[in-house]
C-alpha cells in the first residue's frame, strides 16, 4: 500500500472509531444524569417521606445505571486501544519504508523523528484525547438540565465553561514559544549525545571526554532550563484552572443556597447542580490539560505526513527477472539535494555479464557514490544506470535485491543471527546460507563461533572484528548467486587469509557469469580486472583495458602499483 492510500485508510479508521467512541460517550453522559436525579429524589422525596422502599428502589436503579456505565466505559477504552493498534498497523510499514528512503536523502535524524511521531500518535489515540471534541459536544445536554433546574444554575455553569475555554486558548498562546524552545534544545542534546556515542573510540583515545562532557552538561543544562521554564508556566496555569473550576462549584452551591433560602429551588437541586457542574466543566478542564497534547499530535501528524510524502518514490511496485546482469551506465549525473555541485558528472560505461571492472581514483572522486548509484540507492539527477535495460533506481527493490550483491565500505551487520544476516532476513534455506558462507571463505570462521550460524551478532550479542564483519557481509552479498556484484573497498579490513578468500570469491562469481564492479586500491584485486575506470572529480578520466590504463598512469603510480604487485606475489 502506497503512503497516500495508507494515510487515507488510517484517517478513515480514526473518524469511524472516533464517532463510535463519541456515541458510547454520549450514552455514558446520559447515564451520568442518573446520579444528580438520584440526589434530587433522595433529598426532596425520601428524606421528607421517610420511605425506605422508595430509597431501596432508587438504590437498585442507580446500581443498574453504574453497571451500564462501567460496561460502556470499558467498551470506550477498548475502542481507543483498537484504534491505536489499527493506526500503527496501517502506517507502520509505510512509515518505515518512507523513513528508509528519507534517510538516503537527508540522513537518519528526520527518519527517526518519524518513527517516534508514529509512537506518540498511537499513545495520543490510546489515551482517549482524540474523543475530547465529541465529549465537548455532550456538554450542552448538562447545561440544558441545569437551566431546567433553574436559570441561575445554567448561567453560572455557562460562565464557567466559557472561562475555562478561554483559559485553554490563553495557556496555549502562553506556552507555545517556551515549548518550541524546549523541544529544539532537547533535540540538540539528543543529537550531540548520539554523535558522541558513535565516536566513543575517538573520544576515549584522544582524551576528549572531559571537554565533551563539559560541553554536554552545558547543553543539557540549557535544555533542562528551557523545559522547566515551560513546565512551570503550564503547571501554574493548570493549577489556576483547577482552582477556578472548584470556585465555580462553590459558586454553584452558593447560588443554590440563595435559591433555596428564597424558595426558588429545592435543597436537592443544590447537590444535583454541583454534580452536574463538575461533569459539565470536566471536558473543559481536560481541554486545558490536553490542548498541548492536541497541538503536539497535530505537529506529529503533519511531520509524519511530510515524511511519508517525501519518502514516497516512483520505484516500480512489480519486478522482473534479471537474466544476464548486463550493466549500462549512461551519462549519469548526480547532484545531492543539499549540495550545489555534482558528485558525478556525465559518467558513461558498460559492463558485460561475467566481466570484472575496477574503479579507482583519488579520495573524493566519487567512487563510493558511483557504487551506490549502480545498486539504485540514489535517484540520478540526469542519465541513468540500467541493468538488463531496466533503470536500477526505479526497479522494484525486492526483485532487484535478489539479483544484486552489495558490500559497502562500512560492512554493517544487524542485531540478529549470522544466518539471518547472510539470508538478508528472508526465508533462506540453510543450504543456500552455507553455500554463500563457503563462497566467501567464512564457513570455518562461523563454525568457530559459540552457536555457529545461530550466533547472535550486535547489541547484546557477539561483537565481531572489522575483518570478520566484512567477511560475513561478503557472504551476505554473495547469497543467492546474484547477477550483479558491487563491492566497495571489500578488502579494507582483511588480513592475507581474508583477502585470498575474497579474491577466490570474486573469481568464482565471475566464472558463474556475474557482472562485478569493485572499488579498490590494492592491486591484488585490480590486477584481475578486465577493465579499469579512473574517476576524477566525479567524471571519467580513463576507461579501458587494465593494461592500457596502467600504461597511461604516472610513473609514481606505476611504481606504486608494481610494488603492490610484488607484495601480493610474496
Amino acid at each position: 500500500m502506497v503512503p497516500e492510500a495508507a494515510w487515507s485508510a488510517a484517517m478513515r479508521d480514526l473518524v469511524r472509531g472516533g464517532l463510535a467512541a463519541g456515541a458510547v460517550g454520549f450514552f455514558v453522559g446520559l447515564l451520568h444524569l442518573g446520579m444528580p436525579l438520584y440526589m434530587i429524589q433522595v433529598y426532596d422525596r425520601v428524606l421528607s417521606s421517610r420511605n425506605l422502599d422508595t430509597l431501596l428502589a432508587l438504590v437498585l436503579l442507580v446500581a443498574v445505571i453504574l453497571v451500564f456505565q462501567l460496561v460502556l466505559d470499558v467498551i470506550r477504552q477498548r475502542i481507543f486501544a483498537v484504534l491505536g493498534g489499527r493506526f500503527t498497523a496501517r502506517l507502520g510499514t509505510p512509515v518505515f519504508e518512507a523513513a528508509v528512503e528519507t534517510t538516503l536523502r537527508n540522513g537518519p535524524t528526520s527518519a527517526m523523528s518519524a518513527v517516534r511521531d508514529l509512537s506518540d500518535l498511537r499513545a495520543f489515540i490510546v489515551g482517549g484525547m482524540i474523543a475530547l471534541p465529541i465529549d465537548l459536544l455532550i456538554t450542552p445536554l448538562f447545561l440544558f438540565v441545569l437551566f431546567l433546574l433553574h436559570p441561575a444554575y445554567g448561567t453560572v455553569a455557562l460562565a464557567g465553561a466559557l472561562l475555562l475555554l478561554g483559559a485553554a486558548i490563553g495557556i496555549e498562546l502562553a506556552v507555545r514559544r517556551p515549548s518550541a524552545a524546549a523541544s529544539a534544545a532537547s533535540g540538540h542534546v539528543q543529537a550531540e549525545t548520539a554523535e558522541a556515542l558513535r565516536n566513543a573510540e575517538v573520544i576515549t583515545a584522544m582524551g576528549m571526554l572531559p571537554a565533551l562532557a563539559r560541553r554536554w552538561r552545558r547543553k543539557q543544562g540549557e535544555a533542562i532550563e528551557a523545559v522547566e521554564s515551560g513546565l512551570r508556566l503550564a503547571k501554574g496555569l493548570s493549577s489556576l484552572v483547577r482552582t477556578t473550576r472548584m470556585a465555580f462549584q462553590i459558586g454553584m452551591i452558593t447560588t443554590g443556597a440563595i435559591l433555596v433560602i428564597n424558595d426558588a429551588a429545592t435543597a436537592g437541586t443544590i447537590i444535583a447542580a454541583s454534580t452536574l457542574t463538575g461533569r459539565l466543566l470536566l471536558p473543559f478542564e481536560q481541554l486545558v490539560d490536553g490542548w498541548r497534547q492536541w497541538v503536539d499530535a497535530h505537529g506529529a501528524a503533519r511531520r509524519l505526513r511530510s515524511v511519508t510524502e517525501e519518502g514516497a518514490t516512483d520505484r516500480a511496485r512489480e519486478g522482473f527477472e534479471i537474466a544476464s546482469g548486463r550493466l549500462n551506465v549512461d551519462r549519469l549525473t548526480y547532484v545531492p539535494d543539499a549540495q550545489g555541485r555534482p558528485l558525478l558528472r556525465n559518467v558513461t560505461f558498460e559492463v558485460g555479464a561475467g566481466e570484472l571492472i575496477g574503479i579507482v581514483g583519488p579520495s573524493g572522486a566519487g567512487k563510493s557514490t558511483l557504487a551506490r548509484m549502480i545498486v539504485g540507492i540514489h535517484r540520478p539527477t540526469a542519465g541513468g544506470v540500467y541493468l538488463d535495460g531496466q533503470a536500477a533506481w526505479a526497479h522494484e527493490r525486492a526483485s532487484f535485491g535478489r539479483a544484486t550483491g552489495y558490500l559497502p565500505q562500512d560492512a554493517a551487520l544487524f542485531s540478529a543471527t549470522v544466518a539471518e544476516n547472510i539470508a538478508r532476513f528472508g526465508e533462506g534455506d540453510m543450504e543456500g546460507i552455507v553455500a554463500a558462507a563457503r563462497a566467501a571463505g567464512v564457513h570455518d570462521l562461523i563454525g568457530s563461533l559459540p552457536n555457529g550460524y545461530a550466533t547472535r551478532l550486535g547489541g547484546s550479542g557477539l561483537q565481531l572484528s572489522g575483518g570478520q564483519k566484512q567477511r560475513v557481509a561478503l557472504a551476505r552479498a554473495l547469497y543467492g548467486a546474484p547477477k550483479l556484484l558491487v563491492l566497495d573497498e571489500p578488502n579494507s579490513n582483511l588480513d592475507a587469509e581474508g583477502e585470498a578468500a575474497l579474491v577466490a570469491a570474486i573469481e568464482a562469481a565471475r566464472r558463474g557469469g556475474a557482472t562485478i564492479v569493485v572499488v579498490a586500491q590494492r592491486m591484488s584485486i585490480l590486477n584481475r580486472a578486465d577493465r579499469l575506470l579512473v574517476l576524477k572529480d566525479g567524471a571519467v578520466a580513463q576507461f579501458g583495458p587494465r593494461a592500457e590504463v596502467m600504461e597511461t598512469m604516472t610513473p609514481r603510480r606505476v611504481a606504486a602499483a608494481a610494488a603492490a604487485l610484488t607484495r601480493d606475489a610474496s
